[in-house]
């Protein structure tokens, strides 16, 4: 059995690594990056090897972002989040 200490470090450590940071700054800025017309249909969440997904709760918006604004995008998440986002996809579905 752990201690409390131990237990209670381990849970400070996990909220401050530098993965979760990443990941409520993205959520904290994603209604900037992806626009407010855009914003209430998607969720964007960090993925493997520095890939966004996103997930879009209707197809024609989500082909639209894939086709048209993709790469404007990636730019914003670049210039929020730092160059060692590579990509994103698109993931139709409701927004968890």
């Amino acid at each position: 059995m752990q201690a409390l200490r131990e237990v209670v470090d381990g849970i400070f450590e996990e909220l401050s690594s530098p993965k979760k940071l990443k990941h409520q700054k993205l959520a904290e800025k994603w209604p900037d990056i992806a626009g407010p017309q855009v914003a209430p249909h998607t969720k964007a969440t960090l993925g493997q090897d520095g890939q966004i997904n996103v997930w879009v709760d209707q197809s024609t918006l989500a082909y639209e972002l894939m086709q048209r604004y993709q790469p404007a995008l990636l730019k914003r998440i670049q210039a929020a989040l730092g160059e060692e986002i590579k990509s994103i996809r698109f993931y139709v579905g409701q927004l968890r």
